[in-house]
């Protein structure tokens, strides 16, 4: 009898606790966990973004909010005896939560100009990143045709095309399974839905796209001319041939890709990016593709202006083009400043005066027996030394370096003119430091070749200039 009235007695108080346990989830329906703004519309029936509702229930197995549905959009019964559905389960994504009125009506108020705003992907593999910058990390890729919700625009730095900065903006947006990063607007096409209007997404397009990791790290490198490695290699570097501003530029957050070469630039978009094989791809929509020779050698297919097929080799160099220009540009002035310590002013009674300045400009007066077979006499004493130019090791025995002195045209009147780029002088020298002077010998054109000192010339034209007393 114990035992039969236990029994009894723990049946009794399970049906009590089920009882309360359905008890309470009733009452919960009807008590107010918060409210809600609706970031992506919601369907059946639908409830336009930007709408304030109240939230009941949060379940975070089934990843869903009870909401209520406002008066206005909620669906009449087929029959009047049918009761009227004013709640609703909506995906947790689809709504920003606040546990305060006030602070969703100040969000709401706050959202209402992005509600209806909404974007199509114009490119296969768009990015959207944790932060508005295309070198933070990638959250999710789009597929062209997928559809996202524009939540707001964001401050950052616009991707680049060379030095020109894309037009567009940065927007955070939200993905239809609920990803909410920042996407940059230039490969997407912003509209508008209206209120009461359902969001048609190409369902087919809506997955995540796999990775392609090789591609991906060959995107992301940045891609030189391959006659820059020769340079690095050789450590001579010809700044006026060797700048950021050439390459191959890819952009994923853009779906542009910029070719700029000596005497050729040109812009491609496209729509999507197709593997041809292990290590090639064409980028559909642009006339581009390419070919992973290895991981620092790219070759480049692409059409020129005039449509006839054109093939180029890039490289990924080991430091950024920048910080290779900053080094030589270092090193140049390392090289002048050894020749400013044995002066700065050098007199010759046959030579005249060459005074020097840490800047690399140069005032030289009494020149005259030099004019015209190594000064032209076109050119004022005035100019600028520039130490770009190299020489072969067998000439090194006998001079340190080589050296270009800019000479500013002569002005109307006889004094210096404009020291504009491009109208100056070009006139070469070998060069040698001694104690407390300074050995030139002029080399003429024959003698080299780009920035390169080839040889001495037959008959060598040799100035000594020792340091003056000033």
């Amino acid at each position: 009898m114990q035992i039969i009235n236990r029994k009894k007695r723990l049946a009794l108080t399970g049906a009590l606790l089920v009882a309360v346990f359905a008890s309470g989830f009733v009452s919960s329906c009807s008590q107010l966990l918060g409210w809600g703004v609706i970031l992506w519309n919601v369907e059946n029936p639908t409830i336009p973004s930007g709408t304030l509702v109240p939230v009941y229930i949060k379940s975070n197995i089934d990843s869903v909010y009870v909401i209520g549905i406002p008066k206005e959009y909620q669906l009449k019964p087929e029959k009047n005896s049918d009761p009227i559905i004013n709640k609703k389960e909506v995906p947790l994504w689809q709504i920003r939560f606040f546990s305060s009125k006030s602070k969703a009506q100040a969000y709401a108020k706050q959202f209402i100009n992005y509600a209806p705003l909404y974007a199509e992907t114009l490119q296969d593999g768009l990015p959207i990143r944790s932060d508005p910058d295309n070198n933070a990390r990638r959250v999710y890729k789009l597929r062209q045709g997928q559809i996202v919700k524009v939540l707001d625009k964001a401050q950052g730095n616009p991707p680049m095309s060379g030095s020109t900065p894309l037009p567009g903006d940065w927007l955070q947006v939200l993905t239809d399974d609920g990803t909410i990063g920042y996407c940059f607007s230039y490969r997407l096409r912003i509209f508008e839905i209206e209120a009461g209007k359902a969001v048609a997404v190409a369902q087919a397009n809506t997955s995540n796209p796999e990775n392609d990791p090789v591609l991906e790290s060959a995107l992301s490198k940045a891609w030189s001319p391959d006659w820059y490695k020769d340079m690095v290699d050789n450590q001579t570097i010809d700044l006026d041939t060797f700048t950021d501003q050439w390459g191959f530029f890819p952009s994923q957050d853009t779906g542009v890709i910029r070719i700029a070469l000596p005497g050729f630039e040109k812009t491609y978009t496209y729509t999507a990016i197709t593997r041809i094989d292990a290590n090639s791809w064409r980028f559909e929509g642009s006339p581009l593709t390419i070919t992973l020779r290895n991981e620092t050698l790219l070759s480049v297919q692409y059409t020129l202006n005039d449509g006839t097929q054109k093939s180029s080799l890039f490289v990924n160099l080991p430091m950024p083009v920048s910080d290779i220009i900053t080094q030589e540009q270092a090193r140049r002035q390392k090289l002048l400043e050894t020749i400013l310590e044995q002066g700065p002013i050098f007199q010759s009674e046959n030579y005249g005066r060459l005074s020097l300045a840490a800047d690399g400009t140069f005032i030289w007066e009494g020149y005259d027996i030099l004019v015209p077979r190594v000064i032209p006499s076109t050119v004022s004493g005035t100019g600028t030394i520039v130490m770009r130019l190299f020489i072969r090791e067998s000439i090194r025995t006998t001079y340190d370096g080589a050296l270009t002195m800019y000479f500013n045209p002569q002005g109307i009147d006889g004094q210096p003119g404009p020291a504009e780029p491009g109208k100056a002088m070009a006139v070469n020298f070998l060069y040698k430091v001694e104690p407390r002077a300074l050995r030139l010998e002029y080399l003429p054109p024959s003698s080299l070749s780009g920035t390169m000192v080839l040889q001495r010339s037959a008959s060598p034209i040799i100035l000594y200039l020792p340091a003056s007393e000033q």
